[in-house]
């Protein structure tokens, strides 16, 4: 009820009576900053950063015979005043219609398949700490992002099933050129049990040849404690006749007594050439201690261990912690 009346308090101030008139209109967002001690390998430095911390506004309408009109209009906040412009990047951001047929939305919003691992993340995506740091990545192609100029599907939610399909043009094609992405998954959530089937596709632009990666993802409640695991395999073409392979897996958990809790999660990915080489091979570890001071704030202390292993052994290390509030 507050975020409607806040809704309904800046559209008055705006002379918007369109806006004012839309009682499924949502204020929303999420304050994530931290401060930690990170270590590359070679220095040390303190930081501060804003993290994913968000603004945005969202809402809908009934157009009649059970039919929606959806938007959401979101974006990323300099809340450490790093980049100095207040405003970042544009997230999810779409206008969508929902109906018995299920969801469809244009605009910009992460892809299925980065969606399917969300419920095993301990630290959102962005932080020195997050698994997708690791995981999701396969000679320098990351496949952990938020996909603009897409259309994207969801099924309506059959018990615990719901798929889920994407698809991004390459505005620019050309015959030498695509790089078009199609990203898809199949969830099950009900109860104890998540599980997640996703796969992408992206047309390179080397002629003729699609990288391509799969992953499943599960998670199990146990009363107080959960645990979860991921798997993925991902092919990148390096020219029509190579490619690197990449197995990339998570193993993930967590314990809580009262409003404190304990998570650690454990990522490995390697990567193997066509030759056999190795063409990555990264281990991080993470641990975390999160203390609930409500339901919408957070605190917590993190550390993380991040081991490449190449010609040379490298290992960055981050300890630190922050708070995270939504609202």
């Amino acid at each position: 009820m507050k975020q409607k009346l806040i809704a309904l308090a800046i559209a008055s101030a705006l002379s918007a009576p369109a806006f004012a008139d839309n009682a499924n209109v949502e204020v929303y967002g999420k304050a994530f900053l931290t401060m930690d001690s990170h270590n590359d390998g070679t220095n040390t430095a303190m930081r501060v950063n804003t993290n994913a911390s968000r603004f945005g506004v969202k809402g809908s309408e009934d157009l009649g015979d059970g039919l929606k009109g959806l938007f959401q209009y979101e974006v990323e906040m300099d809340a450490d005043g790093s980049t100095g412009a207040g405003l970042g990047k544009t997230r999810n951001s779409y206008f969508g219609l929902q109906g018995d047929f299920g969801k469809v939305a244009l605009g910009i919003h992460d892809t299925p398949f980065k969606v399917a691992h969300n419920k095993i993340e301990l630290f959102d995506n962005t932080t020195s700490w997050s698994a997708t740091n690791v995981i999701g990545r396969s000679a320098g192609k990351n496949y952990n992002t938020r996909q603009k100029n897409m259309v994207q599907y969801w099924s309506p939610k059959m018990g615990g099933l719901q798929a889920a399909f994407m698809y991004s043009p390459d505005e620019a094609k050309t015959a030498t050129s695509n790089k078009s992405i199609t990203s898809m998954s199949a969830t099950y959530a009900q109860d104890e049990i998540y599980a997640a089937a996703a796969y992408e596709s992206r047309a390179d632009v080397t002629v003729g040849t699609t990288d391509s990666a799969f992953r499943l993802v599960g998670k199990f409640d146990l009363a107080d404690a959960w645990v979860g695991a991921m798997f993925e395999n991902m092919k990148t073409n390096t020219s029509i006749t190579t490619s690197v392979t990449g197995k990339n897996v998570e193993l993930v958990g967590g314990i809580k007594f009262g409003a404190g809790s304990i998570a650690a999660s454990f990522a490995k990915a390697g990567s193997t050439a066509a030759t056999g080489a190795a063409a990555n091979d990264v281990n991080n570890l993470a641990i975390k201690y999160a203390y609930n001071f409500s339901k919408r704030t957070e605190g917590f202390v993190a550390y993380s261990s991040m081991k490449t292993n190449g010609a040379t052994s490298v290992t960055a290390t981050t300890f630190g912690g922050g708070f995270l509030h939504k609202f």
